[in-house]
């Protein structure tokens, strides 16, 4: 008899919603979400808080990048300064929702914090399963972005790139143009990048400085922006509950040939 069809892991309800029980109020700092996660309750404490915060903004992202356009086609998903490796999920998630089907050849996840990357490894395998490629290569790099060098990567450039910077272009402990010239010396071919953030002036202004790095440098297309606040279901750790809240937003993306 064969085994049944195990169920598509999904982001909100099977990752970002168990994280919200029981979660502490008042709770241990986490500096707003920048600081390096040591621990598992911290990274269970992080997803609870602001799990839902990434997946709306990136599915609200994600429409923009005609997605539809790389069915069947090989792609390599980049996720930068990755935590537990929620924008990835949060991707594949949309793939599913959608019913896209690009061939995911390789994830590569960077982080600082050991025990988050770790986790996200996990996380991503669960995602990844059943309903795309066991075939898929994930590489975890462990180390700060401005600590990285080319033999991190092994990049295929007739794959197209997706790069996904989820709250962390905002994060002020590395260099962009340094991270502007790892990306454009080793990722050939088409990358798209995507940055996702909070609406605050630190986050806008940099990713407005990294966007302008390729503008003057590269051939930019299929260019957007956004900085419209969307009002989706998130938890309030106040009220131990889900409403509808609003959440501030920055969001710039574009594609990039090099």
């Amino acid at each position: 008899m064969s085994n049944p069809q195990k169920e598509q892991t999904r982001f909100f309800n099977d990752i970002y919603k168990p994280r919200t029980i029981n979660l502490p109020f008042p709770y241990d700092n986490l500096d707003h979400g920048k600081k390096v996660l040591d621990n598992e309750a911290e990274c269970d404490r992080y997803i609870g808080l602001y799990g839902g915060h990434h997946f709306h903004k990136l599915y609200e992202a994600f429409p923009s990048t005609k997605f539809e356009n790389m069915e069947a086609k090989n792609i390599e998903i980049i996720d930068w300064g990755c935590g537990q490796a929620l924008a990835t999920c949060v991707l594949i998630d949309y793939f599913f929702e959608n019913s896209f089907r690009p061939k995911i050849e390789s994830v590569a996840l960077i982080e600082p914090s050991a025990i988050a990357l770790s986790r996200g490894y996990s996380f991503v395998c669960q995602m990844l399963q059943p309903n795309f490629s066991s075939n898929s290569t994930i590489k975890t790099v462990h180390k700060c972005i401005d600590n990285l060098n080319y033999s991190d990567f092994d990049s295929n450039p007739s794959n197209i790139k997706i790069h996904l910077f989820s709250n962390i272009i905002d994060v002020e402990y590395f260099e962009i143009n340094k991270l502007y010239q790892l990306i454009i010396n080793l990722f050939k071919g088409e990358n798209r990048i995507i940055c996702t953030s909070a609406s605050r002036y630190t986050a806008i202004s940099r990713i407005d400085n990294f966007y302008n790095l390729f503008i003057n440098n590269s051939t930019v297309i299929d260019s957007c922006k956004s900085s419209e606040a969307i009002f989706k279901e998130i938890f309030f750790n106040k009220n131990k509950r889900f409403e509808i809240g609003k959440i501030e937003r920055y969001e710039r993306q574009f594609t990039v040939r090099l």
